[in-house]
């Protein structure tokens, strides 16, 4: 009787650790939420519309099936009994030998959870979805109040003001595609707006403030008034041009 090892994640990690396990003595499962894995790197592209859906994402069953000794279970885990050694699932409970667990990460809203509303973060692709139509109605929202309600400079300036929380890897891919596709892509789309004229203020943004002062790609009329940040200018020669997906050694 081969011994069973149970992996909860479909991600980078539970991939690594399906692939240690490719020739040894034992049974596989591979429990996930989701039927595919999720190139996270690139996920920023499927949110600002350089990338679809597909071209980031690959059945999990695809890449394994050549691995006879795993079985990939689409399902949730609702919490562990790690003295019998259980894992209860949506649709039943699964006993295992040895567990590892690579679930991944999550947002941290410091507390305030309210502001997730106002500020989706980048976990998958249906959040990649949101970002994504947030970006585009913006857009649309300016060209609206400049050709129908007369709106001002300023009305117009802050519907295209982003703002991101967060200078690491993605936050800083998004600030330049966010600036690639207003000067590139969007430049000569609209009649009444000038799309080159959005912007990504920066500054430090503190979490232990009363009431949320800033969101994450939700224009925010008051943002100019509320932090005085200063503007980034993004020169042609230092945007970020339209790149191929690297490769995903998991793939």
């Amino acid at each position: 009787m081969l011994r069973r090892v149970v992996i909860v994640g479909g991600g980078f990690g539970g991939l690594s650790a399906v692939r240690a396990l490719r020739n040894t003595p034992v049974r596989v499962t591979l429990i996930d939420k989701r039927n595919y894995h999720l190139f996270r790197p690139m996920l920023y592209q499927v949110a600002t519309g350089l990338l679809s859906a597909d071209e980031v994402s690959g059945p999990l069953r695809s890449i394994f099936r050549r691995q006879k000794n795993v079985d990939v279970l689409l399902d949730e885990v609702t919490g562990i009994n790690s003295d019998q050694r259980i894992v209860h699932l949506t649709r039943g409970d699964l006993a295992y030998e040895f567990l590892i667990l690579a679930t991944g990460i999550q947002n941290n809203y410091f507390g305030h959870d309210e502001w997730r509303r106002f500020a989706p973060g980048l976990e998958s692709l249906d959040d990649a979805d949101v970002i994504r139509s947030k970006i585009l109605r913006a857009f649309e929202r300016a060209e609206e109040m400049a050709s129908v309600e007369q709106a001002g400079t300023e009305e117009i300036r802050c519907q295209l003001t982003f703002a991101l929380v967060g200078a690491g890897a993605v936050g800083v891919e998004m600030a330049g595609t966010l600036a690639e596709i207003s000067r590139m892509d969007l430049a000569h789309d609209f009649r009444h707006i000038d799309p080159t004229s959005a912007r990504v203020p920066t500054g430090l943004i503190r979490h232990d403030l009363p009431e949320p002062v800033c969101f994450y790609l939700q224009p925010a009329p008051s943002l100019t008034q509320q932090l005085p940040l200063p503007t980034v200018q993004y020169q042609p020669e230092f945007s970020v041009r339209r790149r191929q997906l690297p490769p995903n050694p998991h793939l």
